[in-house]
This record gives structure tokens, sequence and C-alpha cells, in this order.
């Protein structure tokens, strides 16, 4: 599928486009927690702005086809790939600082999308600044977390977000506060009531960095808080075997894990997919799972349990 896509030409010229090398029919499996998927037709780490620009623009002239992941913890690519060009986000977009003072005693802090959450949240007991503490066990990027408004016992990214920054797909930065964003559970809606026409046409957005406040407090109460979360994940998630994460979205007044397990789906394998026996809302990779597997295996534990419960679960994993 990807050699179909680019041409000699087309290599040559984002070749151009960026400093670093470019991986052509690159497998995507090695990028995604599932350790699943077909090869894109190329994957490029785009270091600054400047370089994220030119490709997305190159993009619309050319009609290639692009996505952008972050550590693909949270999603299952398709085994037939993507035929366009993956992008990820290098070294400008991975830092973070304290930029300013905040309502009621907090600190605004800046950080990249392509920042990992685990470096931020412990950056943040570091500076002895609190509001992240929720997010403690919760692989990927923040791009990706604010795209899915990741969140944990009860608390949403969405709770300390002050502004997000991204680019459109015609290259036009845009910084937009949070008043101006619609989130729901574990999805950012779009942008509302912002006047950018590009916007409001429905353009493609990357997210490069966020805003986010946060308060000061004892270090040692949030540790103590950071490691009570830690604890609670290991003793209920999965251990071995490569996974996505929590794969439905939790009902209204719910648990899909819970749902799973009353309809005695733990342990279903379908091919190299399995039901986590150690929680029922993990979907594991215990060996050569495809995505057709997971795929299967979704559907059947959504069918078992509507025709338990007569609920519907939703995916929280995004396929590519």
């Amino acid at each position: 599928m990807a050699d179909m896509v680019m041409t000699a030409g087309v290599r040559k010229k984002l070749q151009a486009l960026v400093g670093s090398p470019i991986a052509w029919d690159c497998p995507l499996r090695e990028y995604t927690s599932f350790h699943i998927g077909g090869p894109a037709a190329a994957l490029i780490t785009v270091q600054d702005l400047e370089e994220l620009q030119s490709l997305l623009q190159f993009f619309i002239a050319d009609h290639i086809k692009w996505h952008i992941i972050g550590r693909g913890t949270n999603l299952l690519v398709s085994d037939a790939g993507f035929d366009g060009v993956i992008l990820l986000l290098g070294k400008e977009f991975t830092t973070f600082s304290r930029i300013s003072a905040g309502e009621n005693g907090g600190h605004i802090v800046q950080a990249g999308a392509g920042c990992s959450l685990t470096r931020l949240v412990n950056w943040s007991l570091e500076q002895r600044l609190s509001g992240l503490e929720f997010l403690t066990g919760i692989p990927g990027s923040i791009g990706g977390a604010v795209v899915m408004n990741a969140g944990a016992w009860g608390r949403d990214l969405s709770d300390v977000l002050v502004a997000v920054t991204f680019i459109t797909s015609a290259g036009q930065v845009c910084t937009v506060p949070r008043a101006q964003l619609a989130f729901g559970y574990r999805i950012w809606h779009d942008l509302h009531d912002y006047e950018l026409s590009i916007a409001a046409a429905g353009a493609e957005k990357v997210v490069i960095n966020v805003s986010l406040q946060l308060q000061e407090a004892d270090p040692a109460q949030m540790r103590t808080l950071c490691q009570a979360y830690r604890d609670k994940r290991q003793m209920t998630q999965p251990k071995g075997g490569p996974n996505a994460g929590s794969f439905f979205k939790n009902p209204p007044g719910d648990a899909a894990g819970r749902l799973i397990e009353a309809s005695g789906l733990k342990g279903l394998t379908i091919g190299g997919a399995m039901v986590s026996v150690a929680h029922a809302n993990f979907l594991v990779n215990i060996g050569g799972a495809t995505a057709a597997d997971v795929l299967e295996l979704m559907e059947t534990v959504q069918l078992r349990v509507r025709e338990d419960s007569g609920i519907l679960l939703e995916p929280e994993v995004h396929f590519l």
C-alpha cells in the first residue's frame, strides 16, 4: 500500500522539508503500545514549528494524507497500515516551563504537545505544583491527553487547562482559551463560539502546546497521593501483554470492566487478542495479534454486553 503513494519525486520534496531522516514504508507496530499495525508510507519526526507548517502546507498542495500520533498508547492501527505520512512531534514540542502567576495564587505552566505525561507529572512534583497527580501512571503525551481529555479518579485534563495552542492544516497557529473549548468524557468535541473561519470550516488541527493552571502544595502530600494512584493501578491493571489501556469508555453510572466481567468474558480469546483476566476493560495482545483480531474481539464484547445489559459499549481507543 505504502509504495503506491510515495513516488520518487514526492519523497525528494518531503525530505527537503525536514532536517531528520524520513522512515519510508515504516511498520507502525513499533509506534503503538498494542504492537499492532501495518506500514505507513512515511514516518517523519518533526523537530520544530517551522517544519510542521511547511509539511502541512505541502500535504494540502499535493493532496497527501497525513496523521499525527503521540506515543500510540490509545491507538489501534489497521493491519493494512496507512497510505500517507505519519507525524511524530520532536524536540521543540517536548519542553515545559512555568511561565507566569495564575489566579488564586496558582501558576501557569506551558507544556509542549510531545511532552510525556510521566515527565510532566514528575516535574510538577519537583516544582511543588499540584493539579496533575491524577495523571500518575497514564502513558502518552500531553497532546494526546488533550485530544481524548485524559483523566482518572474523577478528574480530567480539561479541569486544569487554561488554553490550547494548535496549528491548522493550513499552517495557521491559534491559541484558544479554555472557555472556548468544548470537552466531554474522554473527548475534545472541538472549538465552539470561536471566530476563526478555517477552524469553523472543520480544518484539521494539531495541538502544539497547552497552558495549565497548577497550585503550590506540600510535596510530601503530593508524592503520597501519586503513590496511592500508582498502587491502585498496579493492583488492578494487566502487568503483561501489549495493550492500549482502557479499551471502552465507562457508561454513565457504571464501569465497562464490570459489565464485561458480568457477561463472563474475562479470558475470551480471538486469535492473538484476549480480554484480560486481570481487568476486563483491557484487550491484550497475547502474541501475534492483528488489528482484525482486536476488532473482532471488540465487536464480540459489545454484542454480548448489549445482550446482557442493554448497554452498547463505546470504544475509548482511537482507530487508524
